[in-house]
């Protein structure tokens, strides 16, 4: 899937599939904390995510960052999580302006290859 200004079908995930961004930043969540056999890299790439995207998000006015990764860490699944997750990933703004936030933080995205 090549990358341009006009795509907004979500997060490239691999197999030409996508996701949004506030499902990448759960799917982070996850990994980071709920994922122990999951491959160490993919644990640290989970975390420079989820550090980058909150960090984005906040300095964007979002004030729950600290919520919703206690939620996150917690395993909750919940509409409250998922909004939050919306949120975070709105104040960081478009898609594209998500995945350059992903990229920025040493993510390689299906996209890039």
């Amino acid at each position: 899937m090549a990358l341009d200004r006009g795509n907004t079908e979500g997060v490239p995930v691999g197999d030409g599939r996508c996701i949004s961004p506030a499902e990448f930043l759960l799917m982070a969540g996850f990994l980071a904390y709920r994922a122990p056999l999951a491959p160490i890299d993919a644990r640290v790439a989970a975390r420079r995510v989820l550090d980058a995207v909150l960090g984005a998000a906040a300095d964007h006015g979002f004030a729950d960052s600290d919520v919703l990764e206690s939620l996150m860490a917690s395993a909750e699944r919940s509409s409250r999580a998922r909004r939050l997750a919306e949120q975070a990933t709105a104040a960081v703004g478009d898609t594209l302006a998500c995945m350059q936030v992903i990229r920025g933080a040493g993510v390689t995205l299906d996209a890039d290859a």
